[in-house]
């Protein structure tokens, strides 16, 4: 062990190891209470997947709130993510065909929809998802 000096004189071995105790117990409980900040990437995963992380609220998501008071027919891709906290975010619909409409205050109600981790999904894990939507 290595000698501590403390005003140009030598500590005593036992003094030296105390200062060298609480030392590392300051830093130990330091690095016990620190947050833990590590952001998990968006893992992106199928439809088929989707079940393995997180399930809707509500049972089935509800694809008529985009096309309120219209024929539906029509198909649609759908690109969404869902967060750490069950939320939708960053939705886009491309490849709309037929007579599909939509709009951001319909695309904002959609959003709204939450999901429910399974079991599995214990850290909550964000993930991202591609599907193909059909609508007669």
């Amino acid at each position: 062990m290595r000698n501590l000096m403390f005003s140009g004189k030598k500590l005593s071995p036992w003094l030296n190891g105390i200062i060298i105790m609480i030392s590392l117990t300051i830093t130990g409980c330091t690095s016990i209470l620190a947050p833990t900040t590590h952001s998990q990437q968006v893992l992106h995963v199928s439809v088929s997947e989707l079940g393995q992380y997180w399930i809707v609220k509500d049972g089935v998501m509800d694809w008529s709130v985009l096309f309120q008071d219209q024929v539906i027919t029509g198909d649609f891709t759908a690109n969404f993510a869902i967060n750490s906290q069950g939320e939708i975010q960053l939705m886009e619909l491309t490849q709309i065909s037929g007579s599909l409409k939509t709009d951001e205050l319909k695309l904002e109600s959609f959003s709204r929809q939450s999901f429910i981790a399974t079991k599995g999904n214990y850290s909550n894990q964000p993930v991202s998802v591609t599907a193909r939507v059909i609508l007669n």
